[in-house]
């Protein structure tokens, strides 16, 4: 008599594209949601825009000079 096979395991399915794409529909929501309620909460409260920081990476567009102390020699 022969032995009976194992089951074979389902073969794998993928992701569902529905809840891929639902998921990005709703998390772009929120996004924009947020977005535009930060908007109007900064209009309305009558604030200037945060004035953004120059980027240290960059040379400076003022072009102030940085007084550096003398350096020490390295014998």
């Amino acid at each position: 008599m022969s032995s009976p096979l194992p089951p074979r395991p389902p073969a794998r399915k993928g992701p569902n594209p529905f809840l891929l794409l639902g998921l990005v529909v709703v998390s772009s929501a929120s996004f924009f949601i947020l977005a535009e309620k930060r908007h109007n909460d900064q209009q309305t409260s009558g604030q200037a825009r945060r004035r953004e920081m120059a980027n240290p990476l960059l040379p400076s567009r003022d072009a102030e000079s940085v007084d550096l102390p003398p350096r020490r020699k390295v014998e």
